[in-house]
């Protein structure tokens, strides 16, 4: 009986195991969709870094 729970606990451990693991692959698949979507749009724009950088910092500055 004690062997019985133990090797359901160590089973359902593995399955736990196995599921989080899908779940990290599906989140770093939908986290590079993302930013590849996010890329293809700041391509378009195409802004120098340093710009885009200062005036991001100088809206911040002002919503303070």
């Amino acid at each position: 009986m004690l062997h019985q729970e133990f090797e359901l606990s160590r089973q359902r451990a593995m399955e736990m195991r196995t599921e989080v693991g899908r779940n990290r692959l599906e989140a770093r698949l939908h986290k590079a969709r993302h930013q590849e979507a996010k890329g293809s749009l700041s391509e378009e724009i195409n802004l120098p870094k340093g710009l885009f950088a200062r005036s991001a910092a100088f809206a911040t500055a002002l919503f303070r």
